[in-house]
Protein backbone atom coordinates (compact mmCIF):
# COMPACT_ATOMS: atom_id res chain seq x y z
CA UNK A 1 0.00 0.00 0.00
CA UNK A 2 2.75 2.47 1.06
CA UNK A 3 4.81 1.60 -2.70
CA UNK A 4 1.02 2.35 -4.17
CA UNK A 5 0.82 6.15 -2.83
CA UNK A 6 4.37 6.43 -2.92
CA UNK A 7 3.88 5.93 -6.60
CA UNK A 8 0.91 8.10 -7.06
CA UNK A 9 3.06 10.38 -5.69
CA UNK A 10 6.05 9.95 -8.09
CA UNK A 11 3.22 10.21 -11.09
CA UNK A 12 1.95 13.16 -9.67
CA UNK A 13 5.51 14.78 -10.14
CA UNK A 14 5.91 13.86 -13.16
CA UNK A 15 3.13 15.03 -14.83
CA UNK A 16 3.43 18.08 -13.28
CA UNK A 17 7.18 18.49 -15.11
CA UNK A 18 5.68 17.75 -18.07
CA UNK A 19 2.78 20.03 -18.17
CA UNK A 20 5.51 23.07 -17.74
CA UNK A 21 8.64 21.89 -18.93
CA UNK A 22 10.05 20.47 -22.12
CA UNK A 23 13.49 19.23 -21.26
CA UNK A 24 15.10 16.06 -22.53
CA UNK A 25 18.31 14.44 -21.98
CA UNK A 26 19.94 11.48 -24.62
CA UNK A 27 18.81 8.91 -22.95
CA UNK A 28 15.59 6.04 -23.43
CA UNK A 29 14.13 4.00 -20.46
CA UNK A 30 13.46 0.76 -20.94
CA UNK A 31 11.02 -1.62 -19.22
CA UNK A 32 9.91 -5.36 -18.89
CA UNK A 33 7.11 -7.47 -17.76
CA UNK A 34 5.32 -5.36 -15.77
CA UNK A 35 8.23 -3.84 -14.14
CA UNK A 36 8.91 -7.27 -12.23
CA UNK A 37 11.77 -8.70 -14.64
CA UNK A 38 14.66 -8.03 -16.49
CA UNK A 39 14.49 -9.66 -19.58
CA UNK A 40 13.34 -10.37 -23.14
CA UNK A 41 13.90 -7.82 -26.07
CA UNK A 42 14.45 -4.91 -23.72
CA UNK A 43 16.80 -6.85 -22.11
CA UNK A 44 18.83 -7.63 -25.27
CA UNK A 45 18.76 -4.08 -26.39
CA UNK A 46 20.10 -2.60 -22.95
CA UNK A 47 22.75 -4.89 -23.31
CA UNK A 48 23.66 -3.91 -26.74
CA UNK A 49 23.71 -0.42 -26.01
CA UNK A 50 25.87 -0.41 -23.04
CA UNK A 51 28.47 -2.59 -24.99
CA UNK A 52 29.21 -0.57 -27.54
CA UNK A 53 28.61 2.72 -25.54
CA UNK A 54 25.88 4.16 -28.21
CA UNK A 55 25.45 7.98 -28.34
CA UNK A 56 22.01 7.48 -26.49
CA UNK A 57 22.43 6.05 -23.39
CA UNK A 58 20.07 2.96 -22.34
CA UNK A 59 18.26 2.85 -18.85
CA UNK A 60 16.75 -0.12 -17.17
CA UNK A 61 14.02 0.39 -14.76
CA UNK A 62 12.46 -2.10 -12.46
CA UNK A 63 10.32 -2.02 -9.51
CA UNK A 64 11.85 -4.28 -7.85
CA UNK A 65 14.36 -3.48 -5.64
CA UNK A 66 16.11 -7.09 -5.08
CA UNK A 67 16.56 -6.36 -8.94
CA UNK A 68 18.01 -2.87 -8.72
CA UNK A 69 20.77 -3.88 -6.53
CA UNK A 70 21.37 -7.53 -8.60
CA UNK A 71 22.33 -5.57 -11.72
CA UNK A 72 23.17 -2.22 -10.87
CA UNK A 73 26.78 -4.00 -9.88
CA UNK A 74 26.79 -4.96 -13.36
CA UNK A 75 25.57 -1.87 -15.01
CA UNK A 76 26.85 0.11 -12.84
CA UNK A 77 24.22 3.99 -13.49
CA UNK A 78 22.23 2.28 -15.99
CA UNK A 79 20.02 0.72 -13.49
CA UNK A 80 17.07 2.55 -12.08
CA UNK A 81 14.60 1.83 -9.08
CA UNK A 82 11.13 2.90 -10.27
CA UNK A 83 10.62 4.52 -6.66
CA UNK A 84 13.67 7.20 -6.37
CA UNK A 85 14.08 10.46 -7.28
CA UNK A 86 16.96 9.03 -9.33
CA UNK A 87 14.56 6.94 -11.72
CA UNK A 88 11.98 9.98 -11.27
CA UNK A 89 14.44 12.15 -13.31
CA UNK A 90 15.55 9.66 -16.07
CA UNK A 91 11.89 9.46 -16.56
CA UNK A 92 10.95 12.78 -17.24
CA UNK A 93 14.37 13.36 -19.30
CA UNK A 94 14.01 10.39 -21.66
CA UNK A 95 13.57 11.24 -24.92
CA UNK A 96 11.50 7.80 -25.15
CA UNK A 97 10.16 4.79 -23.81
CA UNK A 98 10.66 1.33 -24.61
CA UNK A 99 8.66 -1.43 -23.27
CA UNK A 100 8.10 -5.36 -24.07
CA UNK A 101 4.68 -5.99 -22.49
CA UNK A 102 2.84 -2.67 -21.90
CA UNK A 103 2.83 0.52 -20.30
CA UNK A 104 3.02 -0.97 -17.07
CA UNK A 105 6.25 -1.84 -17.96
CA UNK A 106 8.08 1.28 -16.45
CA UNK A 107 5.41 1.38 -13.19
CA UNK A 108 4.59 3.35 -11.92
CA UNK A 109 5.07 6.39 -14.83
CA UNK A 110 2.95 7.36 -17.09
CA UNK A 111 4.32 6.71 -20.63
CA UNK A 112 1.41 6.96 -23.04
CA UNK A 113 -0.07 10.51 -24.85
CA UNK A 114 3.14 12.10 -22.95
CA UNK A 115 4.57 13.48 -26.72
CA UNK A 116 7.34 10.93 -26.53
CA UNK A 117 8.02 8.53 -28.72
CA UNK A 118 6.66 4.78 -27.26
CA UNK A 119 8.51 1.69 -28.84
CA UNK A 120 7.06 -1.55 -28.37
CA UNK A 121 10.01 -4.54 -28.99
CA UNK A 122 7.02 -7.23 -28.43
CA UNK A 123 7.79 -10.75 -26.66
CA UNK A 124 7.20 -13.00 -29.15
CA UNK A 125 5.59 -13.81 -32.58
CA UNK A 126 1.64 -14.03 -33.24
CA UNK A 127 1.35 -17.84 -33.77
CA UNK A 128 -1.69 -17.16 -31.66
CA UNK A 129 -4.37 -14.15 -31.83
CA UNK A 130 -3.14 -10.72 -30.02
CA UNK A 131 -4.71 -7.74 -29.42
CA UNK A 132 -8.02 -6.45 -31.12
CA UNK A 133 -8.36 -10.03 -32.53
CA UNK A 134 -7.79 -12.14 -29.62
CA UNK A 135 -10.80 -14.55 -29.05
CA UNK A 136 -10.27 -14.53 -25.42
CA UNK A 137 -10.89 -10.87 -25.26
CA UNK A 138 -14.20 -9.01 -24.56
CA UNK A 139 -15.08 -6.27 -26.53
CA UNK A 140 -14.75 -4.18 -24.18
CA UNK A 141 -11.32 -5.29 -22.99
CA UNK A 142 -10.71 -5.16 -26.78
CA UNK A 143 -11.31 -1.26 -26.74
CA UNK A 144 -8.63 -0.59 -23.97
CA UNK A 145 -5.79 -2.82 -25.61
CA UNK A 146 -2.77 -0.26 -26.16
CA UNK A 147 -1.68 0.57 -29.81
CA UNK A 148 -0.89 3.41 -31.92
CA UNK A 149 3.21 3.17 -30.95
CA UNK A 150 5.66 5.52 -32.53
CA UNK A 151 7.67 2.28 -33.39
CA UNK A 152 6.25 -1.74 -33.08
CA UNK A 153 9.04 -4.00 -33.94
CA UNK A 154 8.43 -7.57 -36.26
CA UNK A 155 10.54 -10.11 -37.70
CA UNK A 156 8.68 -10.39 -41.04
CA UNK A 157 6.83 -8.43 -43.22
CA UNK A 158 3.48 -11.35 -42.58
CA UNK A 159 4.22 -10.55 -39.17
CA UNK A 160 4.06 -6.70 -39.77
CA UNK A 161 0.40 -7.00 -41.45
CA UNK A 162 -0.86 -9.01 -38.39
CA UNK A 163 1.13 -6.59 -35.44
CA UNK A 164 -0.23 -3.54 -37.02
CA UNK A 165 -3.50 -4.62 -37.57
CA UNK A 166 -4.08 -5.85 -34.01
CA UNK A 167 -2.40 -2.90 -32.10
CA UNK A 168 -3.62 -0.58 -34.42
CA UNK A 169 0.01 0.88 -35.64
CA UNK A 170 0.65 2.16 -39.02
CA UNK A 171 2.23 -0.01 -41.21
CA UNK A 172 5.03 2.89 -41.51
CA UNK A 173 5.64 2.69 -37.69
CA UNK A 174 5.96 -1.09 -37.37
CA UNK A 175 9.45 -2.07 -37.92
CA UNK A 176 10.70 -4.96 -39.42
CA UNK A 177 13.88 -5.31 -37.77
CA UNK A 178 14.00 -8.96 -36.14
CA UNK A 179 14.18 -9.49 -32.05
CA UNK A 180 16.94 -7.97 -30.45
CA UNK A 181 16.36 -11.38 -27.74
CA UNK A 182 17.46 -13.74 -31.07
CA UNK A 183 20.83 -12.16 -31.15
CA UNK A 184 21.52 -14.24 -28.19
CA UNK A 185 20.04 -17.35 -30.24
CA UNK A 186 23.64 -17.10 -32.37
CA UNK A 187 26.63 -17.46 -29.89
CA UNK A 188 26.63 -20.22 -26.91
CA UNK A 189 26.94 -18.27 -24.01
CA UNK A 190 29.11 -20.28 -21.58
CA UNK A 191 27.90 -18.72 -18.59
CA UNK A 192 24.76 -20.82 -19.04
CA UNK A 193 26.73 -24.05 -18.96
CA UNK A 194 27.96 -22.29 -15.66
CA UNK A 195 24.28 -22.58 -14.54
CA UNK A 196 23.31 -25.68 -15.93
CA UNK A 197 26.55 -27.82 -15.79
CA UNK A 198 24.45 -30.96 -16.18
CA UNK A 199 23.54 -30.62 -19.56
CA UNK A 200 27.98 -30.71 -20.84
CA UNK A 201 28.12 -33.88 -23.16
CA UNK A 202 24.59 -34.76 -23.46
CA UNK A 203 21.84 -34.38 -25.92
CA UNK A 204 19.32 -31.04 -24.85
CA UNK A 205 15.44 -32.17 -25.16
CA UNK A 206 14.01 -28.51 -24.23
CA UNK A 207 9.94 -28.87 -23.56
CA UNK A 208 8.74 -25.70 -23.75
CA UNK A 209 4.46 -25.58 -23.24
CA UNK A 210 2.72 -22.27 -24.30
CA UNK A 211 1.23 -19.96 -21.27
CA UNK A 212 -2.55 -20.65 -20.98
CA UNK A 213 -4.57 -17.84 -19.43
CA UNK A 214 -7.58 -19.84 -19.11
CA UNK A 215 -6.18 -23.12 -17.93
CA UNK A 216 -3.12 -25.45 -16.70
CA UNK A 217 -1.03 -26.44 -19.51
CA UNK A 218 -0.68 -30.29 -19.73
CA UNK A 219 3.17 -32.13 -19.80
CA UNK A 220 3.00 -35.22 -21.58
CA UNK A 221 -0.65 -35.62 -22.22
CA UNK A 222 -0.66 -38.98 -23.19
CA UNK A 223 -2.44 -42.45 -22.04
CA UNK A 224 0.77 -44.63 -22.00
CA UNK A 225 3.03 -42.07 -20.36
CA UNK A 226 5.08 -43.58 -17.74
CA UNK A 227 7.82 -41.82 -15.83
CA UNK A 228 10.19 -45.16 -16.24
CA UNK A 229 9.95 -45.36 -19.56
CA UNK A 230 10.89 -41.94 -20.06
CA UNK A 231 13.86 -41.62 -17.74
CA UNK A 232 15.32 -44.84 -19.24
CA UNK A 233 15.03 -43.47 -22.60
CA UNK A 234 16.59 -40.09 -21.82
CA UNK A 235 19.70 -42.35 -20.08
CA UNK A 236 19.78 -44.90 -23.74
CA UNK A 237 19.83 -41.73 -25.67
CA UNK A 238 22.29 -39.99 -23.65
CA UNK A 239 19.82 -36.81 -23.35
CA UNK A 240 18.65 -34.44 -21.02
CA UNK A 241 15.12 -32.77 -20.88
CA UNK A 242 14.63 -29.39 -19.90
CA UNK A 243 11.14 -28.18 -18.35
CA UNK A 244 10.56 -24.68 -19.06
CA UNK A 245 7.96 -25.13 -16.04
CA UNK A 246 8.19 -23.57 -12.69
CA UNK A 247 9.51 -25.84 -9.95
CA UNK A 248 6.15 -25.72 -8.10
CA UNK A 249 4.27 -27.31 -11.22
CA UNK A 250 6.20 -30.32 -10.85
CA UNK A 251 3.66 -32.29 -9.13
CA UNK A 252 1.15 -30.87 -10.86
CA UNK A 253 2.26 -33.22 -13.18
CA UNK A 254 2.60 -36.22 -11.17
CA UNK A 255 6.79 -35.54 -12.06
CA UNK A 256 9.92 -35.62 -9.93
CA UNK A 257 13.42 -34.06 -11.10
CA UNK A 258 15.79 -36.02 -12.14
CA UNK A 259 19.28 -36.57 -13.12
CA UNK A 260 17.73 -36.72 -16.51
CA UNK A 261 14.68 -34.62 -15.99
CA UNK A 262 15.57 -31.13 -14.70
CA UNK A 263 13.49 -28.08 -14.23
CA UNK A 264 14.79 -24.95 -16.53
CA UNK A 265 12.52 -22.11 -15.98
CA UNK A 266 13.16 -18.32 -15.56
CA UNK A 267 15.04 -18.75 -12.62
CA UNK A 268 17.29 -21.03 -13.92
CA UNK A 269 18.29 -19.77 -17.37
CA UNK A 270 16.20 -16.26 -17.45
CA UNK A 271 16.11 -15.87 -21.58
CA UNK A 272 15.05 -18.67 -23.09
CA UNK A 273 16.89 -17.82 -26.28
CA UNK A 274 20.16 -17.89 -24.57
CA UNK A 275 18.52 -21.90 -24.29
CA UNK A 276 18.01 -22.82 -27.90
CA UNK A 277 22.17 -22.62 -28.98
CA UNK A 278 22.12 -25.26 -26.53
CA UNK A 279 18.94 -27.30 -27.34
CA UNK A 280 19.60 -30.46 -29.77
CA UNK A 281 15.35 -30.58 -29.83
CA UNK A 282 12.46 -28.37 -29.06
CA UNK A 283 9.30 -29.82 -27.92
CA UNK A 284 6.60 -27.58 -27.14
CA UNK A 285 2.47 -27.09 -28.22
CA UNK A 286 1.65 -23.73 -29.66
CA UNK A 287 4.50 -21.29 -27.88
CA UNK A 288 6.30 -19.44 -30.33
CA UNK A 289 9.26 -19.92 -29.14
CA UNK A 290 9.91 -22.41 -32.18
CA UNK A 291 9.76 -19.52 -34.76
CA UNK A 292 12.77 -18.42 -32.82
CA UNK A 293 14.18 -21.83 -32.66
CA UNK A 294 14.29 -21.86 -36.45
CA UNK A 295 17.29 -19.24 -36.60
CA UNK A 296 19.71 -22.12 -34.97
CA UNK A 297 18.19 -24.69 -37.43
CA UNK A 298 17.29 -27.62 -34.70
CA UNK A 299 14.48 -30.04 -35.08
CA UNK A 300 11.17 -29.36 -33.26
CA UNK A 301 8.47 -31.61 -32.06
CA UNK A 302 4.54 -30.68 -31.65
CA UNK A 303 1.95 -31.91 -29.07
CA UNK A 304 -0.85 -30.20 -29.85
CA UNK A 305 -2.99 -32.31 -27.73
CA UNK A 306 -6.36 -29.50 -27.00
CA UNK A 307 -5.84 -28.17 -30.98
CA UNK A 308 -9.37 -27.78 -31.16
CA UNK A 309 -10.09 -26.17 -28.07
CA UNK A 310 -7.48 -23.93 -27.96
CA UNK A 311 -8.23 -22.62 -31.36
CA UNK A 312 -11.46 -21.92 -29.96
CA UNK A 313 -11.14 -20.14 -26.81
CA UNK A 314 -7.75 -17.70 -28.12
CA UNK A 315 -7.60 -18.55 -32.04
CA UNK A 316 -4.62 -18.66 -34.73
CA UNK A 317 -3.11 -16.15 -36.94
CA UNK A 318 -2.04 -19.23 -39.41
CA UNK A 319 -3.09 -22.57 -40.34
CA UNK A 320 -1.57 -24.64 -37.27
CA UNK A 321 -0.32 -27.57 -39.60
CA UNK A 322 0.87 -24.78 -42.38
CA UNK A 323 3.38 -23.14 -40.11
CA UNK A 324 4.36 -25.80 -37.49
CA UNK A 325 7.82 -27.84 -39.38
CA UNK A 326 7.66 -31.03 -37.43
CA UNK A 327 5.84 -34.02 -36.61
CA UNK A 328 2.47 -33.51 -34.34
CA UNK A 329 2.39 -36.46 -31.58
CA UNK A 330 -0.43 -38.20 -30.05
CA UNK A 331 1.21 -40.60 -27.94
CA UNK A 332 3.95 -41.29 -25.54
CA UNK A 333 5.59 -43.91 -27.88
CA UNK A 334 5.04 -41.81 -30.85
CA UNK A 335 7.22 -38.53 -29.09
CA UNK A 336 10.22 -40.80 -28.37
CA UNK A 337 10.39 -42.18 -31.67
CA UNK A 338 10.41 -39.04 -32.94
CA UNK A 339 12.75 -37.58 -30.55
CA UNK A 340 14.94 -41.39 -31.54
CA UNK A 341 14.48 -40.01 -35.33
CA UNK A 342 15.88 -36.77 -34.50
CA UNK A 343 18.83 -37.73 -32.49
CA UNK A 344 19.51 -39.91 -35.21
CA UNK A 345 19.53 -37.79 -38.28
CA UNK A 346 19.63 -34.41 -36.73
CA UNK A 347 18.82 -33.19 -40.83
CA UNK A 348 15.73 -34.58 -41.22
CA UNK A 349 13.19 -32.12 -42.33
CA UNK A 350 15.45 -29.51 -43.08
CA UNK A 351 13.71 -27.64 -46.41
CA UNK A 352 10.20 -27.87 -44.14
CA UNK A 353 12.02 -25.68 -41.04
CA UNK A 354 13.62 -23.37 -43.85
CA UNK A 355 10.97 -23.36 -45.46
CA UNK A 356 9.28 -21.70 -42.48
CA UNK A 357 12.17 -20.04 -41.52
CA UNK A 358 12.61 -17.21 -44.86
CA UNK A 359 8.97 -16.65 -44.52
CA UNK A 360 9.25 -15.12 -41.20
CA UNK A 361 12.63 -14.11 -41.10
CA UNK A 362 13.26 -11.28 -42.74
CA UNK A 363 16.85 -11.20 -41.04
CA UNK A 364 18.69 -14.12 -39.79
CA UNK A 365 21.70 -12.31 -37.54
CA UNK A 366 22.64 -11.44 -34.70
CA UNK A 367 22.25 -7.34 -35.57
CA UNK A 368 18.32 -7.26 -34.71
CA UNK A 369 19.51 -4.78 -31.45
CA UNK A 370 21.12 -2.91 -33.60
CA UNK A 371 18.82 -2.09 -36.01
CA UNK A 372 16.32 -1.76 -33.53
CA UNK A 373 18.71 0.90 -31.89
CA UNK A 374 19.48 2.67 -35.29
CA UNK A 375 15.51 3.05 -35.75
CA UNK A 376 14.88 4.22 -32.16
CA UNK A 377 18.06 6.82 -32.95
CA UNK A 378 16.13 8.38 -35.93
CA UNK A 379 13.35 8.51 -34.49
CA UNK A 380 14.61 10.24 -31.55
CA UNK A 381 16.31 12.91 -34.06
CA UNK A 382 13.03 13.13 -36.07
CA UNK A 383 11.06 13.69 -33.10
CA UNK A 384 13.24 16.57 -31.95
CA UNK A 385 13.55 18.35 -35.00
CA UNK A 386 9.69 18.50 -34.66
CA UNK A 387 10.20 20.42 -31.35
Amino acid sequence: MYLKVYGLFLRFLQWSYLLFFNRTKPHIIMGSSAGTNVNGNSKALFMYMFLTKTPIKGYFITRKRSLYKEYIITYPEHFLYAYSFRGLSKVITAKAYVITHGPWDITPYKITNTKKPLVNLWHGFPIKKLGTDAHNLTENQKKKVLGDFDGLVVMSEEEKGHMSRCYHTKPENTWITGYPRNDFTFHRNKKILDKIPYIKEKKVLLYAPTWRDEGKTKLFPFGDFSNYKLEAFLKDQNAIMLLRIHKNELKQHNLEETSVLKICDGNVVQEISELLPFTDILITDYSSVYIDQLLVDKPMIFVPYDLEEFSKIRGFNFEFNDVTPGPKVETFNDLLAQIKRYLDNPKLDYEERIKIKNRFHKYQDDQSSKRVYQRIEALINFDSRKI
